[in-house]
């Protein structure tokens, strides 16, 4: 039996399907261009809505690449329709479009479910590693799903083996280790599964900074210094050149724009400067007011939970943003005894009753998941027009394996909780020893 449920499942063959959706054939021609050259998934075509929502029926897909300007049925409702079915609920989309480039409607794509919002003319690099991250995730999604139907088949074996063997104890002994074992494999797969995603971001950003990055650093200085020569000869060809110059600092402005998206920097500054970081941009970002206390002295662990409560301060600030309704909102990070507290609260309406079982609702189930593979505890104080108050709880040494990076201190000051976001540079390199960013009251604003 034992020899049994240790058998690893077959993974099923599977081509992923990315789907391209634009009324303009030229456009979708073009657009299928930059992707009919790989081999491990399949494009499939869309002129209108209406057709995206018939292929979505029929057809599971990895990603949607959905243009905004559309006759009948534009892109908003087209991702609105396609998020409404259960079978196309979790598809990521990224909407695609040559208008429509301002906040708004950049901010009512994300509203609508959107993973990203590009622009035309679109970089073949950037468009083809968007698409294959998306891609490689619905292969883990399949062969996550393929396992875990396994190891249900396996229980359901279980079970009946049980009621068939009711006098054996010892055997039903086993049968219930075996399901305890079954349970804790399909957490550890889950488990694996954000450290892979997390690595994969890494090194998709780590890739753009090095190659894409240094070719547009190499091209705009040979354009600078095209533009510096022909100032006083070709004043025509100068102007022309000037444009391209801010051509190339938009397209590097957006790189690092997506280098942050999937790894920020700033993470290797120390959890103090990531924390300082994102809690500034999400208040540029969305005009909440926020207030980061923290310790005056360097928070410092290894990277995997350096990570984790990254995230879920990332996925905490946009469920603020997104279902809040909230004017301000304020992050707590300490340390007592042997355990990192951290709590995010909102002035908001509070979380409904019923919300956190939407079949979409994701957030809140990931943020546990995170807590629980690293050992923590997770709780949520909430109530109509009170806000809600999100609590997480992690031990300070790994305890999966009875060993880890500890959290310490950088410095013996005594522990003030009073200092506020202030700005990092994203370009510092990091040091072993972080100097303090500021030991007085700062506003975020």
């Amino acid at each position: 039996m034992a020899a049994f449920l240790l058998q690893k499942p077959s993974s099923p063959v599977f081509t992923p399907k990315v789907l391209l959706v634009n009324d303009d054939a030229a456009s979708l021609l073009a657009l299928a261009s930059l992707l009919t050259d790989r081999e491990d998934y399949e494009v499939i075509t869309a002129r209108s809505g209406e057709e995206a929502l018939r292929q979505v029926l029929t057809n599971d897909f990895a990603v949607i690449l959905l243009d905004v300007s559309m006759p009948s049925m534009d892109g908003f409702e087209a991702a609105e329709a396609i998020h409404s079915h259960p079978r196309s609920a979790a598809v990521p989309i990224i909407f695609v479009t040559a208008h429509y480039a301002d906040e708004m409607n950049r901010l009512k794509g994300y509203q609508r479910g959107a993973v990203d919002y590009l622009f035309t003319p679109i970089i073949p690099q950037i468009l083809q590693t968007k698409v294959a991250v998306f891609v490689e995730l619905a292969k883990k999604n399949l062969q996550l799903q393929h396992q875990k139907q396994e190891l249900e088949k396996l229980n359901l074996d279980l079970k009946e083996q049980r009621k068939q063997d009711l006098e054996h104890i010892n055997e039903r002994r086993l049968a219930e280790e075996a399901l305890r074992q079954s349970q804790e494999e399909l957490r550890q797969l889950a488990s694996y599964q954000e450290r892979i995603k997390e690595d994969e971001r890494k090194r998709i950003a780590r890739e753009i900074h090095d190659e894409l990055g240094q070719n547009l650093l190499a091209l705009r200085i040979d354009i600078a210094m095209l533009h510096a020569r022909t100032g006083a000869t070709h004043p025509k060809l100068n102007k022309k050149v000037h444009s391209v110059l801010d051509h190339i600092d938009s397209t590097m402005k957006a790189m690092r724009a997506i280098i942050n998206n999937l790894r920020p920097t700033v993470l290797d500054l120390g959890l103090n400067a990531a924390f300082e970081w994102q809690v500034k941009e999400f208040q540029r970002r969305t005009g909440i007011t926020c207030e980061l206390l923290m310790p005056e002295a360097e928070l410092v662990m290894d990277d995997g939970r350096a990570t984790a409560l990254f995230r879920i301060l990332q996925e905490s600030l946009n469920n603020v943003f997104r279902h809040a309704r909230a004017s301000k909102a304020t992050i707590k990070l300490e340390h007592t005894g042997s355990r990192l507290l951290m709590s995010i609260a909102d002035n908001g309406v509070g979380i409904f009753p019923g919300c956190r079982r939407k079949a979409n609702s994701f957030g809140l189930v990931g943020i546990k998941e995170r807590v629980s593979t690293l050992g923590g505890d997770f709780a949520i104080n909430t109530g109509q027009d009170i806000g809600t108050t999100l609590t997480v709880s992690i031990p300070l040494e790994n305890t999966e394996h009875g060993s880890g990076m500890p959290l310490a201190a950088a410095d013996n000051s005594s522990t003030s909780y009073d200092r506020r976001a202030t700005d990092v540079p994203l370009t510092q390199k990091p040091a072993r020893k972080r100097t303090a960013i500021s030991r007085r009251k700062v506003d975020v604003a």
